[in-house]
This record gives structure tokens, sequence and C-alpha cells, in this order.
């Protein structure tokens, strides 16, 4: 039986699930068209200007088992058990960890998308060509968008800046943690703007950052896999993908549609516990035992509000928000804490197979699940 297990994806469930996996001595290759690891959390301050590089190499951060292949996948044969990549090479694989992540999602003309790397270096280089007065608007309510804004607006006092939301910014958190958030933009002088908005008609704007959510790539579609409405990988409860027994999901690429999972939002602390416990089913696979069903939870959500102010909103397990929140330099300093502790927790598992671990998920009804049988 081929045991070689194939990431695609280098996120943060990519990294996640490849070295559970070679730390427990299975051949891994990970195929990501990125030479290095990209921090996303820090794209708003590589944005900004005030972070000089939001990457890191992979090399400090994988297992010394994982096979790093610069390549992208075009699709992916499930009845042949194959992927095929951009530079035309075929890989075989015994297991698949599909982990492509998101940031294709489709930008207006003349917008730049600083949730991806490519578009947060163009709009680094747009926004330090700014003369005084020249306005920036940031379109999103979300985390993203909140974080672009507050990071742009104090490292550019000079340019006026409006963040455009459709609805209340941050909508998941309590009224009260939502107005200290809105009083910290208020201080770093930014005007927030709520209602539907066309990105094409900001003729006061000469630079448009579009953080209006997320993308995800159609691989899974184009190679026909289930799929949701999004083009995001259908999996169960243990993040098998349906009807198949060797192909497994994780990140924002991938969803879970068994009942009980729509808590799980699109980010790094969904996505790492979900490259975890895809590798952990693959292993418990290999052994011929039955696979745990995913159960991941939430703390809470910190929000970077420049490198001096910040935002947290403590959570249920279920991502609903509780009546504390903490606001100002400590919410910073918690927010830097636990950007940095992620490299921390990825090289941990680096170093030792199941070293990771994650707060539970809210309570569910058990499912059953059964090992997994092999054509």
């Amino acid at each position: 039986m081929d045991t070689t297990a194939v990431v695609l994806g280098g996120g943060y469930a990519g990294v996640m699930a490849a070295n559970r996996l070679a730390g427990q001595g299975h051949p891994v290759r990970l195929v990501t068209p990125e030479e290095r690891f990209t921090q996303r959390i820090r794209l708003h301050e590589y944005t900004a200007g005030t972070r000089a590089d939001p990457t890191v190499g992979y090399a400090t951060l994988l297992n010394p088992g994982v096979q790093v292949l610069t390549d992208r996948a075009e699709a992916v044969s499930a009845a042949a058990r194959t992927v095929h990549l951009a530079s035309g090479d075929r890989l075989d694989y015994g297991y698949l960890v599909y982990a492509v992540g998101s940031g294709e999602s489709r930008v207006p003309r003349g917008a730049l998308a600083p949730d991806r790397l490519s578009g947060a270096a163009e709009a680094r280089a747009r926004l330090s060509r700014l003369a005084p007065g020249e306005r920036i608007a940031v379109v999103g309510g979300g985390l993203t968008a909140v974080e672009v804004a507050a990071e742009t607006a104090r490292a550019y006092p000079e340019n006026p800046l409006t963040l455009y939301s459709a609805g209340a910014p941050v909508p998941h958190f309590s009224a009260g943690a939502r107005a200290g958030l809105l009083r910290s933009l208020h201080r770093a002088g930014i005007r927030v703007r709520t209602g539907t908005v066309d990105p094409e008609r900001l003729p006061e704007a000469t630079v448009v950052l579009w953080c209006a959510g997320f993308g995800v790539p159609q691989l899974a579609a184009r190679s026909g896999l289930p799929v949701d409405a999004d083009g995001r990988l259908a999996v169960d409860a243990t993040l098998r993908v349906h009807g198949q027994d060797r192909i497994f999901g994780a990140g924002d690429a991938a969803v879970i549609t068994d009942p009980g999972y729509g808590y799980l939002p699109m980010t790094c602390a969904s996505a790492m516990p979900m490259g975890a416990e895809a590798a952990g089913n693959i292993l418990r696979s290999a052994a011929g035992t039955p696979l745990a069903s995913h159960n991941s939870g939430f703390l809470g959500q910190c929000v970077s509000l420049g490198r001096r102010d910040g935002a947290v909103q403590f959570l249920t397990a279920g991502y609903t928000p509780r009546s504390f929140h903490l606001h100002g330099r400590s919410a910073a300093v918690l927010k830097e804490v636990i950007c940095r502790m992620t490299l921390r927790w990825i090289r941990g598992e680096a170093t030792k197979s199941g070293a990771y671990t994650w707060p539970a998920g809210p309570t569910m009804t058990p499912q059953p699940t059964a090992p997994a049988v092999w054509s």
C-alpha cells in the first residue's frame, strides 16, 4: 500500500498537516506555488510598510522529512490517485491533503487585494508613492479590512482613509466590543461608512484596498470533487471527502458539510487544527482504526489596530461573543503574542508530531464514524 502523502498548499493548514505526518515517518510531499511561507496574519503590516517581510523560509518550519515542491496543482485524478502539476509533472499519492487556502477572490478593476502576498506587495508600493492629502479607501467590514485600515491609517496619517463596510464592521463582535473598536478607528483618523458601495465609483480615492471576502481556487471543482456553492471542497466531520477514502481537506478551501460545523470561520485559527486533524485521520486510516470527528473551538479573537492598539473579543467555543472584551495597548500585546505563537506551534509540530493542541469545540450530538474502506 502506498502511504506517500501529498499535501496541496503551503499555508497554515498544509504545513501543520505535513509536519504531523512526517513526524510519524510517512513520506510527505508538499506542493506549493510559493517559495516561502506567507504569514497572512502579518499582511496588513506588510501592506502599510510597518513590516519588511511577512514570509518565512520553509526550511525553518518543516520537519526534515517533508519534501517541498515549488509548483501548482492543476488537477486531481481521484480514480488514478494522481495530481497533475503546472510544470507537467505528475505525482502519485497514497493520501491527499487538500489545503490550497484562499486568496483568489475577484477584485474590481483598479482595486488592490492585500489579503494575498502579491496584492499586498502592490498595495505597499502604491501607498508609498502617495502624496500628502491623497485619499485611501478600504472596502470590507471583516477582520482583514479593519486591520488593513487601522495599520495603514496610522502609517499614513497625512492621507485620509475611509473604511466602507456593507454593515456594521466585525459583525460577530458584541456591541460593546464593536463600540470600543470603532473608537480606536476614530482615534486613528478613519471615517467609517456603511452601506453598499461601488468600488469603481470612488473617484476621491487614489488607492482602493479590497478586503471584502475570501475566494478559493477552483481546483476541486475542476477535478470533479464535491464542492459547495463557493467552490470549497466538501468534507465530512472526519475531514474526509465524501465518497473518497484517500482525500482529506483542511483550511479555508475546505468546508465540513456535516451538521453542527457552520461556526468555523475561514481563519488560521480554524486552519491549523483542521490540518493537524486531517493528518491524524490519515494516520488512523493507515492503522485501520476509526477516524475521529473534528473538534476545534475558540477562546477569543484578537484584532490589530496599529502597533500600539488592538481589540480582543473573548468567544465561546462556538465562535459567539462573550461579554468580556479588551482594548488598547494590552490587546495589541496579546495580539502580537498570538501571532508569534503561530510559528512556534508549527515548529513545535515539526519537532514532535502531535505536540500541537487546540481548544475544544462546542458540544455536539455524537456522530458515528467508521474506519476507511480501502478500494
